[in-house]
């Protein structure tokens, strides 16, 4: 993928891609199991342009802080369990954000009793969650139920760029 609408170091192109698009595309591709080759395009004497250095410095922060969610994943839940990109990783179930959610994310089908926590990933600050179980399961007392995860994401938590929540199963 380019970072504006040319392959090589074209001046009079300067229509480049939004720093937030360009992350949003690297955890999508993640999330579908794939590597996303980001095309950089020096200028005739080696330097790599100012547009391109300052997005990829933005790239490199955010990816310090939430790299585990992209680096050595697998994909994970289906669109009906989340609305949005999430990967995987042993016991961790990573969901991307598209963007600034409402007071709550919802994560269905999951075995809401092995979850030991739910953090932002970038962070650290543990979330607030409540767990659905159907009436079913607990009449029956089925002891790993697959119920509805309600996740609290606060506005102070909400990374600009793109906000990971990481899921711990036990």
């Amino acid at each position: 993928m380019t970072m504006n609408t040319s392959w090589g170091y074209n001046p009079t192109d300067p229509d480049y891609k939004a720093t937030r698009e360009l992350i949003h595309t690297l955890y999508e591709v993640a999330a579908k199991g794939g590597n996303l080759l980001l095309n950089v395009s020096p200028m005739g004497n080696g330097k790599i342009p100012d547009e391109q250095i300052k997005r990829l410095a933005t790239i490199e922060t955010w990816m310090v802080s939430n790299k585990e969610s992209i680096v050595g994943t697998a994909p994970r839940l289906e669109p009906w369990q989340f609305y949005g990109p999430s990967t995987r990783k042993g016991n961790m179930i990573y969901l991307h954000l598209l963007m600034k959610p409402y007071e709550t994310v919802p994560i269905r089908g999951i075995p809401v009793n092995n979850v030991k926590s739910v953090r932002v990933l970038g962070t650290g600050e543990e979330l607030r969650y409540k767990k659905r179980i159907s009436v079913i399961d607990i009449l029956t007392q089925n002891p790993t139920p697959n119920g509805e995860l309600i996740v609290s994401v606060p506005d102070h938590v909400v990374d600009s760029y793109a906000t990971v929540i990481a899921i711990d199963f036990a």
